[in-house]
């Protein structure tokens, strides 16, 4: 442990090459770039169908089916994969399969490239951080049914986790459906979904919420009473919710 501060930038720099290049002229970088971004694109799609998947189901059915609202992701996400692997394999069906994982003639070539492949990585690693943000999100929905005088369980840890690393302005194009307020509104619905109109504490401050911000949505109890905690932060109710002046005044918004 004594000799790791000797270490410097540079040396990491070179380490961190070294492995970058090894990867490369073992699998290529025409693979790894095109997998990559097979994975963003089917994850994206499967993402943005998920989001709208309640509005969807309510759409088609008049109701928030759960084989609409998660197998139509799922669904999405399978078939988008597909339909790339397809279109991608019949472009590059007339070119050698060696062509691929032909090693670069230069250093200047191979630095090109690995920093071409930075753009995939960095993209996968975001949309990963973007799912694990909603669904922290919805875990912290839920931990709010479950403790009392905790503002802060692990789905909430997690997501300010996250917070940290992304900006918040990024985030919340990424995913709209997980803002603070969204969110909030969401836990008032899911803290009492037998009697809406009984007193339900903030846990960040220990005072009741104000009256205006209660939400009084058959099917929006029904969700929360079913547990079905995804669905509800997703519901198109709950966004024309947060349109309504009083409760927007009550969250702190303009």
């Amino acid at each position: 442990m004594e000799t790791l501060p000797e270490i410097s930038l540079g040396t990491a720099a070179l380490i961190v090459f070294a492995v970058c290049a090894g990867y490369m002229f073992l699998r290529g970088l025409a693979r790894t770039f095109v997998n990559s971004a097979f994975l963003v694109a089917s994850a994206w799609a499967g993402f943005e169908v998920w989001q709208k998947a309640p509005a969807l189901a309510i759409e088609w059915t008049g109701k928030t089916s759960p084989v609409i609202t998660t197998g139509l992701p799922i669904l999405a996400f399978l078939v988008t994969l597909v339909v790339l692997r397809k279109i991608i394999g019949f472009f590059r069906a007339p070119l050698p399969k060696a062509a691929e994982d032909v090693a670069p003639r230069s250093i200047g070539q191979l630095v090109f490239r690995l920093m071409v492949t930075l753009l995939p990585a960095a993209l996968l690693c975001l949309m990963a951080a973007t799912i694990l943000h909603h669904f922290s999100s919805i875990a912290d929905i839920k931990e709010s049914t479950q403790k009392t005088g905790e503002s802060w369980g692990l789905g909430g840890r997690l997501k300010n986790s996250i917070a940290v690393a992304i900006p918040p302005e990024v985030m919340g194009y990424l995913d709209p459906l997980t803002s603070d307020p969204r969110v909030k509104l969401a836990k008032i619905i899911a803290a009492n979904p037998e009697n809406p109109l009984a007193p339900v504490l903030d846990p960040d401050t220990g005072r009741p919420y104000p009256r205006a911000i209660i939400v009084d949505e058959p099917e929006l109890r029904n969700l929360a009473r079913e547990k079905r905690f995804s669905t509800l932060l997703r519901h198109p109710l709950l966004t024309d919710a947060l349109k309504d002046p009083e409760v927007r005044y009550a969250l702190g918004l303009r």
